[in-house]
């Protein structure tokens, strides 16, 4: 009796050992995305959830419109930046139409009614550029679309 019990755990074992390999083969690449996977802190998870619940319900807010490497210097602008350095190139280049130009680009980039855009636009007549650069950040980041 000793000995056919030895055997049918044998026989078991074997079974067992042809359903893990059957396992294996059916989740390989399930098994080799999980080995990929990089451990992510948890305060890093924390922060990215947290981030992108903010972003939907307050889509104004923006972590920094400009990013920085280790020497300070800047690798990338976000959009609103770029349209706004598009914006004083513009009016470099027609001073005389500067008042039309913020004009069009508060309607088109920002949800600010009509009549508070004549005011903004009107406070902005005679900025220098990097006044008028803040000053459009500040709109961008508050009333951007």
């Amino acid at each position: 009796m000793h000995r056919a019990h030895s055997e049918n755990n044998k026989q078991t074992q074997k079974e067992i050992m042809v359903k893990i390999a059957q396992i294996k083969e059916m989740n390989k690449d399930f098994l080799s995305i999980i080995g990929k996977l990089e451990n992510t802190p948890r305060d890093k998870l924390v922060e990215l959830d947290y981030s992108e619940k903010c972003e939907k319900q307050a889509p104004w807010l923006k972590k920094s419109l400009k990013i920085k490497n280790d020497n300070g210097e800047i690798i990338q602008e976000s959009e609103d930046q770029n349209l706004i350095k598009k914006l004083l190139v513009n009016i470099d280049s027609s001073p005389k139409k500067r008042n039309q130009l913020i004009k069009q680009f508060l309607k088109q980039n920002s949800v600010i009614e009509k009549a508070d855009r004549d005011i903004v636009i009107k406070s902005y007549e005679n900025l220098s550029n990097d006044k008028l650069e803040k000053e459009i950040l500040n709109i961008m980041e508050i009333f951007g679309k």
